[in-house]
């Protein structure tokens, strides 16, 4: 009898934990996944895969969820139809999460810094996420942060989570992260001592464009002071979403891994343009997932797309060498 009570209590404790209380606990990281596009009110077969591939970390790719009716209680209700889902509500429990957001999640298509209620709309993403509610983050304008953590030898692993909506289109001069977001993300380049660096965009940066679809190419200066901050940066990866397809890539030197579409998947009629542009791609529902190895302190991660039959589709690995991304 007092072992099932303990056995009981334990169980009663770890359920009460929150993401907060998860993350803090996390200190090494060998394998984790993410995801973007993802919609509450969609069938999300997903994510019984991702339970049993017991990623360490799971990363929000952005579009979250989806509300898309210009109003804060729509996103509310949208975030509490997400949590409630079972599988997610399973897996939410033991797996810590990060991440970011993108227009869906943030308001509604398309949606920049001009939003009236980005304010209350950053406070439920954060509520997401179970932020304390005495957190900096809460009184900080934009949801951009970082998180580090350990490789299996000790080797430093930060996540960058940048915001692409909440400064959007506010300052000519900076429009697409805003001029304080750019000067936190310079300060925090120049003062890392990560071995690896994972950026979390809700907008693809480096990729070829597409029309219809937004990209951080329409900013070019944008996408050139990245270029800059990025110049003696260890280890630079991208994890991006938004164009509901998923495809493993290197484009202007970088590399970026853009899985997209949890739920929903681009229309079959762009599939040959869309194939033309991103040669190793996969339109069906799908996350992504990251295994990182070392040698000699280099990173070598291991790339897959998993589909909803649990198969990995074109899986690559990359070893950082010489200050490069090689296959």
């Amino acid at each position: 009898m007092q072992i099932f009570a303990l056995l009981l209590l334990l169980s009663l404790s770890s359920f009460a934990q929150t993401n907060h209380d998860r993350l803090s606990n996390l200190t090494t990281i060998k394998r984790f996944a993410f995801g973007s596009c993802n919609d509450q009110n969609d069938k999300q077969p997903l994510w019984n895969d991702v339970i049993k591939q017991k990623p360490d970390l799971w990363v929000w790719g952005g579009d979250n969820i989806y509300a898309d009716w210009g109003k804060s209680d729509a996103l509310e209700r949208a975030y509490k139809i997400q949590n409630a889902k079972p599988d997610y509500a399973k897996f939410k429990s033991m797996t810590p999460m990060i991440g970011t957001w993108d227009d869906h999640d943030y308001a509604y298509n398309n949606a920049d810094g001009n939003l009236a209620f980005k304010k209350k709309s950053q406070s439920l993403h954060l509520d997401f996420f179970d932020v304390p509610a005495d957190s900096p983050r809460r009184l900080q304008e934009g949801i951009y942060t970082s998180h580090q953590f350990l490789g299996e030898g000790g080797q430093k692993i930060k996540f960058i989570i940048l915001d692409n909506r909440y400064f959007k289109d506010v300052d000519p001069k900076a429009p697409m992260l805003g001029e304080t977001q750019w000067q936190w993300l310079e300060d925090e380049l120049k003062t890392s001592t990560a071995d690896l660096h994972f950026f979390v965009v809700g907008l693809s940066v480096f990729s070829p464009t597409l029309p219809y679809t937004e990209e951080w190419w329409h900013y070019p200066k944008e996408v050139e002071r990245m270029q800059k901050v990025l110049k003696d940066v260890k280890a630079p990866v991208f994890l991006t979403g938004d164009k509901h397809f998923s495809s493993i890539f290197k484009y202007w030197g970088q590399l970026e891994f853009l899985s997209s579409g949890m739920t929903h998947t681009v229309n079959r009629k762009a599939w040959w343009y869309i194939g033309r542009k991103y040669p190793k791609t996969f339109f069906g529902i799908s996350y992504g997932q990251v295994d990182i190895s070392w040698a000699d302190s280099m990173p070598i991660l291991k790339m897959s797309i998993r589909n909803a039959s649990g198969r990995d589709i074109h899986p690559t690995t990359w070893r950082w060498e010489k200050g490069n991304w090689i296959k």
